[in-house]
């Protein structure tokens, strides 16, 4: 899809880049234009800020701007009253694309949206917590927390955390902050003003390296499960195999992000030279128009664009990105900053201990995460009893998350080896 909506992002206008034009997306047509990312950020004075966010802005990661979630702009550090909408375009009208497909295409842009874009940082003060919030472990040093995170089937658990009244039992009181991008909620967590981000591993890796900021995992969030991303192909495609995909060309949402990092596993574990195969940037709404129009020659999709793909257009998987050496590649997690962590350790441990127990509850009872989808993505309750959800992590595995540093160290994405475990809390959960 072409948006017909323009980009709505918040721009300070006092900052003298507020007046320059957008740049245009090397595949917008029709003089459709999208905003870099340098427009996507507040003119920041704090000089440590300022550095936070050139540092990655300068990153092949977290490179590009994201459609509004809204058509008004919610004041920062205010809570969201209500889940933002994202705009939606008419669609280009020979796709003959019906109104589900148009809702996957949504749900599919905001899904990646919040794995690619990072967020982050701080709250209010806190009450008493509850005699058994903190495991026997003393009081919280905080239960007012406000975590960063967009509409997404990967960041259901802490949504389903909050319907199950889990972080309750804890004595947490937790508040999702709705963000539009990482360049938006870095400097949040920075300066304070929200405790943590639901993000991406690869971007946030590279922050870390970058010394950016210096990152916690709190506890994992998702991987990658069996048919919840796909390679597909149009019916008439001559894409029939894994091999015929070499010397052609890929949608990615930002470049050397960890859609391109597990699929270079799995095509090399199927006998295809990765170096081969071109990716190119593509906005989530011009996927599919991209697509038929021949500017890419297969189709990175995921939930619930695979879905959508399939019953509407007839598409044909080529290739499970999450299989043989990606199977169950970690994608995104919570992450606060070491500081934050550090002087709020028995906090740190009640939320990680929700989240895991509600990805306990998510485990073998899909009802109640398609319970809370439609509440905070554009994902309506039919679509959300069809769609093939992310594992979501009960525990922690540093052995597991190794490997996402490891192939980034490998595709050279980093100026040094990262041990994963130096960044993760212990598992307080049974």
């Amino acid at each position: 899809m072409i948006p017909q909506a323009p980009f709505s992002p918040r721009i300070d206008p006092s900052s003298p880049t507020s007046n320059r034009g957008p740049a245009r997306h090397p595949l917008s047509q029709n003089g459709q234009r999208h905003l870099s990312p340098l427009f996507t950020i507040e003119r920041q004075t704090d000089i440590a800020t300022t550095r936070v966010i050139f540092l990655i802005m300068t990153s092949n990661v977290v490179l590009r701007s994201f459609p509004a979630c809204s058509s008004g702009t919610q004041p920062r550090g205010q809570t969201a009253t209500r889940y933002p909408r994202l705009h939606v375009s008419k669609g280009v009208p020979d796709m003959r694309l019906g109104r589900s497909a148009k809702a996957a295409i949504i749900g599919f842009a905001v899904t990646l949206g919040a794995v690619a874009c990072s967020t982050g940082g701080s709250t209010t003060a806190s009450a008493p917590p509850s005699a058994s919030a903190s495991g026997g472990g003393g009081a919280l040093e905080k239960t007012k927390i406000k975590i960063a995170t967009l509409p997404a089937i990967d960041s259901a658990a802490i949504y389903v955390a909050i319907d199950q009244k889990l972080f309750e039992q804890e004595g947490l009181d937790v508040t999702p902050q709705v963000v539009q991008a990482a360049p938006e909620a870095i400097p949040m967590m920075v300066n304070g003003e929200i405790d943590a981000m639901f993000g991406n591993y690869v971007s946030m890796f590279q922050a870390h390296d970058k010394g950016a900021l210096k990152i916690h995992v709190l506890a994992e969030g998702s991987r990658a499960a069996p048919d919840s991303l796909s390679i597909m192909a149009l019916p008439n495609s001559p894409i029939k195999t894994a091999k015929d995909l070499e010397g052609k060309t890929i949608n990615v949402n930002v470049l050397h992000n960890f859609q391109e990092l597990a699929l270079t596993q799995v095509l090399k574990a199927n006998n295809v030279d990765p170096a081969t195969i071109k990716y190119v940037p593509v906005t989530f709404q011009n996927i599919m128009a991209s697509w038929k129009n021949g500017q890419i020659d297969a189709a990175y999709l995921g939930e619930p664009l695979v879905t959508a793909a399939t019953s509407q257009m007839g598409a044909r998987k080529i290739l499970d990105p999450a299989s043989g050496p990606a199977a169950e590649f970690p994608i995104s997690g919570y992450i606060s900053t070491q500081d934050w962590y550090e002087k709020n350790p028995k906090t740190a441990a009640a939320f990680q201990r929700a989240i895991h127990n509600a990805a306990k509850l998510m485990e073998n009872n899909r009802e109640v995460v398609a319970k809370v989808l439609p509440n905070f993505t554009q994902i309506d309750a039919s679509t959300a009893a069809t769609v093939t959800f992310p594992y979501f992590s009960s525990s922690d595995n540093p052995v597991r998350l190794q490997r996402v540093a490891d192939w980034m160290w490998e595709a050279k994405w980093l100026t040094k080896e990262i041990d994963v475990k130096t960044l993760m809390s212990p598992t307080t959960s049974g």
